[in-house]
């Protein structure tokens, strides 16, 4: 059961991130709030691993991960994740 919550967790984190990701991405061609909008859809690299190939000779497999939110896609996953708590 607890390896159940830990996925469900993860799923609604990683939509929180998405939908503030999006929102992000439309506050950046909106620019409501002029400059302070800068602010909030810079992207911060947290996590990245460079790409790694493996040669199989029937075909290669190329796997690499970038996780850079913006400040608005944290504030989604943290309001995703208080949301799954509260539930």
């Amino acid at each position: 059961m607890l390896g159940k919550n830990n996925l469900t967790l993860f799923l609604v984190l990683a939509a929180g991130a998405i939908m503030g990701g999006l929102a992000g991405d439309s506050l950046q061609a909106a620019q409501p709030f002029g400059t302070a909008t800068d602010f909030l859809v810079r992207r911060y690299q947290v996590l990245q691993i460079p790409p790694t190939e493996l040669d199989l000779y029937v075909f290669k497999l190329t796997l690499g991960l970038v996780f850079s939110p913006n400040l608005v896609a944290i504030l989604g996953m943290l309001l995703a994740g208080f949301l799954f708590h509260k539930l």
